[in-house]
């Protein structure tokens, strides 16, 4: 207790001890003596170096912890006064009356100073006590009512962020489910009409660290009359991952995309009008999905496409 009163706990067990003693009212009374006795003691000179140096290097930071010392003192210098006036050293004690009286009624004491002497000792400490108590009982009060706070808004953002992450999960699954039948068009095209012309091409992966050489591309020669460009891609057999294939320019602009690539026969395959393909260089990304539901780069395929 006395550690923690001068700033002497690490943060853990700090929190700790103000958890028991805003909770329980003995606790709370434990510390209030504690503070007491370690202010009395401070007042007479009595710590060790160590605890002084605590003590007024933490304790007294506080205006409030400040003035309370400032009255002990003066609560001792006013015992030690009076005792000098009428000649006795009476020694200001703690506030326990089998001590007090053990004091007072010292051979050392002239009985008729006695009474002004015990009442004007006793008088002075139960001021005091009477003013710690209020102040204490009032820090209390404000330092709960600054937790109960706390905790308010702790729940409310909790609560907010719990609200948010659910109206995320709503919009992400609409977005799939809206965005399907888009992925799906293009492979049920041919099927459809069934007067398309296919031209199927069969992709390599690049192993290079670096982008191939304009010699390294591979070449896809489309025919005038061709409707749809068919890409292959194998992957390993058995692989039942979901995948998505995004096409890119060199200079890294988008014209294609499709996502929940399903595998068949150990490879994927995507259906692609024949006019998203220009002539030039192209980068194709294939990517699957991961154990978390994330998306992972694969493989990369460089071609470039001719016409006829």
């Amino acid at each position: 207790m006395t550690r923690y009163l001068l700033g002497d706990l690490p943060e853990t067990e700090e929190a700790a001890v103000e958890q028991e003693y805003f909770a329980d009212p003995e606790r709370f009374e434990e510390v209030w003596a504690a503070e007491n006795d370690l202010v009395d003691r401070y007042a007479r000179g009595r710590l060790s170096r160590g605890e002084r140096e605590l003590f007024e290097r933490n304790y007294l930071q506080s205006p409030k912890h400040r003035e309370r010392v400032a009255v002990a003192r003066k609560l001792v210098e006013a015992a030690d006064r009076r005792a000098a006036e009428s000649g006795v050293a009476l020694q200001f004690v703690e506030p326990a009356p089998g001590r007090l009286m053990e004091e007072l009624n010292t051979p050392r004491m002239p009985r008729s100073l006695l009474p002004a002497a015990a009442f004007l000792l006793l008088f002075s400490v139960f001021s005091w006590l009477v003013i710690e108590r209020g102040r204490l009982n009032e820090e209390l009060g404000k330092t709960r009512a600054q937790l109960s706070e706390q905790q308010r808004r702790e729940r409310e953002i909790a609560d907010q962020l719990a609200a948010e992450r659910e109206q995320s999960g709503k919009l992400k699954s609409e977005l799939g489910r809206l965005q399907e039948p888009l992925t799906q068009q293009p492979s049920q095209a041919p099927a459809q009409t069934g007067r398309q012309s296919i031209l199927s091409f069969l992709l390599a992966p690049w192993r290079g660290s670096r982008a191939p050489g304009a010699g390294e591309l591979q070449q896809i020669t489309i025919p005038r009359e061709t409707d749809l460009v068919r890409l292959q891609m194998k992957i390993e057999q058995g692989d039942s991952r979901r995948f998505q294939a995004t096409i890119r320019t060199v200079e890294r602009a988008q014209v294609w995309n499709q996502r929940s690539l399903k595998p068949g026969s150990g490879s994927i395959t995507v259906n692609i009008p024949a006019n998203k393909l220009p002539l030039g260089d192209y980068i194709l990304t294939l990517s699957a999905t991961t154990p978390t539901g994330d998306m992972e780069e694969i493989h990369r395929y460089f071609f470039r496409i001719t016409r006829r």
